[in-house]
């Protein structure tokens, strides 16, 4: 069989290029997605990206991707590469601020012409398949009748919310949920997920749905070194005396950090467990981190065992999963939930909620709660830290379960899933 021509949609992929909020979970799946594919020897890999001044970067500035091949559509592609460029010295130069302007006007001229002809005269005969990990498939791969196309869901929260009452907000989904259709073919992140999508978006085939196993975002292990994991700790100002529980989440209402906040200060104080703080890591989105931080104010003296370190740098996680005494995740909705994967990777313990995908992810690796009930979290920490061999046993059986979450098993079923398309279609 001969290769397989994939034009892979890197526009969340250049997200890496930047260190805050947009490297989310989506983020982590559509990159390590693609460095499994580009291991294939059945794809012939393009990259396509909505911003190609970004992508080109991301190429030339990343040894993973050195080998990639970007999906040119015509020379207009790098006069805009070269003038963005050109733009970038004539502002180190201090050019006057009309030279800045009309640079900016043209190029962004040039963008609009290079749109015009993509949509309407570019002809992709050449490729077979389009992939994207997150957005909706654009209307010029809709025009071409024989490219197969694919694309990953992630979860349905923007429906459960009614995004319709924030529709600038979720744009970006908005133009997802409309191109669904009955022939493209799906994957979701977990059964929950296209069960959800079977229930809100009618038009989807559940034949064309196929769920595949996510991984984490980097490579997570446990850490013993006790004056490393200290190193990493006055990093983020956690007191290196102190024992904590851990959370590392995007700061949203969905999470339920004030449950998780109010639960363990009632723990802590029926115990009277002094030398035991909340380290809450992540970061925040503005709508709800004013109304995080007035109930954390709100606790008076009390809100000094409450600490917020912000984002974390990838390779730091280990060392603070590792730190921890447990991971509590009472979430309200996940579309998958690698924290949860990446704690039992690190040897933490696990608390999360039972809704959702989180238990397809857990599993009897830790301890379930229903998400709204403080009788059962507090139970739950209590559980955790008083049982040595509870706690223990929930390690144990995390490593084992963390080893079936591999991003070669999600690579199998993708590839598998293609190839299957392209058999079918030979018969």
């Amino acid at each position: 069989m001969k290769k397989i021509t994939l034009m892979y949609d890197a526009t969340v992929v250049c997200n890496i290029l930047t260190k805050n909020s947009s490297r989310s979970g989506i983020f982590f799946v559509a990159y390590n997605v693609l460095l499994e594919l580009l291991k294939r020897e059945e794809f012939n890999i393009f990259l396509y990206g909505d911003n190609i001044v970004k992508l080109q970067n991301v190429i030339e500035n990343y040894d993973e991707f050195a080998k990639c091949k970007r999906y040119r559509f015509s020379f207009l592609d790098d006069t805009i590469i070269f003038l963005s460029d050109l733009k970038k010295k004539v502002k180190k130069k201090s050019f006057n601020i009309f030279s800045r302007m009309f640079l900016s006007l043209f190029i962004s001229f040039l963008k609009k012409i290079n749109k015009f002809y993509i949509n309407n005269f570019k002809k992709l005969e050449d490729i077979d398949v389009y992939f994207s990990p997150m957005k909706a498939v654009p209307k010029f791969i809709f025009k071409c009748k024989s490219i197969k196309r694919f694309t990953i869901l992630h979860d349905t929260i923007p429906l459960v919310n009614d995004y319709r009452n924030n529709a600038e907000k979720h744009d970006w989904y908005h133009k997802l949920v409309s191109s669904i259709n009955s022939t493209d073919n799906y994957f979701a992140n977990s059964l929950y997920t296209k069960q959800d999508f079977i229930e809100y978006v009618p038009k989807i085939t559940p034949g064309k749905i196929t769920v595949i196993p996510l991984s984490t975002g980097k490579s997570y292990f446990k850490i013993d070194d006790i004056y490393y994991i200290s190193q990493i700790k006055r990093k983020y100002g956690i007191p290196t005396d102190k024992k904590y529980i851990f959370s590392l989440c995007n700061l949203d209402p969905r999470k339920n950090l004030i449950f998780a906040i109010k639960n363990f200060l009632n723990f802590t104080e029926k115990h009277n467990l002094d030398d035991f703080i909340f380290v809450l890591g992540g970061s925040h989105f503005k709508d709800f981190e004013k109304i995080l931080n007035n109930n954390i104010e709100k606790l008076g003296e009390r809100k000094n065992k409450i600490l917020r370190i912000g984002y974390v740098d990838d390779e730091d996680m280990s060392a603070l999963y590792s730190g921890a005494e447990m991971f509590v995740f009472p979430s309200l909705y996940e579309g998958f939930g690698i924290p949860v994967l990446e704690a039992m990777k690190c040897g933490l313990p696990v608390i999360c909620s039972n809704t959702t995908s989180l238990p397809e992810v857990i599993g009897d690796c830790g301890i379930q709660i229903n998400p709204y009930s403080d009788k059962e979290l507090i139970e739950a920490m209590e559980k955790m830290y008083f049982d040595k061999e509870f706690r223990a046993e929930c390690i144990r059986k995390g490593f084992e379960r963390a080893k079936l979450f591999t991003w070669k098993k999600c690579g199998d079923v993708i590839t598998n899933k293609i190839i299957e398309e392209f058999s079918y279609d030979a018969r």
